[in-house]
């Protein structure tokens, strides 16, 4: 934390003692972008910066798919909403770091999910997700997953690793 600075000679705009403030605000953006009512997650797009981005890093290109602008970011969530009609986030843990623009969260993930081309299935995952945010606004948000619990819940044939040779 840091010493209180002395506000600014003719300067409208608050200044702030410390970083709670922020803190605060940031972690009010990441708990409404967790909420996952249909209007919540279609307004989604607005708690991000106008060029702000989400990224889903573990997919089954082994590289992120990123969506950039709050335009795409509100389309995307429409999109969502047709894919993941139902989705529910769980056991939400939210940590915030020593930088107050850096939280993560651990959770839960289930719903129906309806992906284009694919039988109706029922996904479930753990999922990390990584926020960087500026005053209350999310700069980017990344998401991690395991690909094959995807991939499980589209009915596609997934691999098999033997590994009985690790002591458990």
């Amino acid at each position: 934390m840091t010493s209180p600075m002395p506000a600014a000679p003719d300067t409208a705009a608050p200044v702030f003692a410390d970083h709670h403030d922020l803190r605060d605000r940031n972690r009010r953006a990441v708990e409404q972008y967790m909420r996952t009512g249909a209007e919540a997650r279609l307004s989604r797009y607005t708690l991000y910066t106008e060029d702000g981005s989400a990224s889903l890093f573990y997919t089954d290109m082994g590289r992120p798919i990123v969506v950039r602008g709050r335009e795409k970011l509100k389309r995307h969530g429409e999109l969502s909403m047709q894919v993941l009609p139902d989705w529910q986030w769980s056991d939400v843990h939210i940590y915030q770091t020593q930088d107050p623009s850096v939280i993560w969260v651990e959770c839960e993930g289930e719903g129906t999910i309806l992906f284009p081309g694919y039988p109706r299935g029922r996904y479930r995952n753990h999922f990390i997700h990584g926020f960087t945010l500026s005053d209350g606004h999310i700069v980017a948000s990344r998401e991690y997953t395991n690909p094959i619990e995807h991939m499980r819940a589209l009915s596609i044939e997934t691999p098999h690793i033997e590994r009985d040779w690790i002591p458990s």
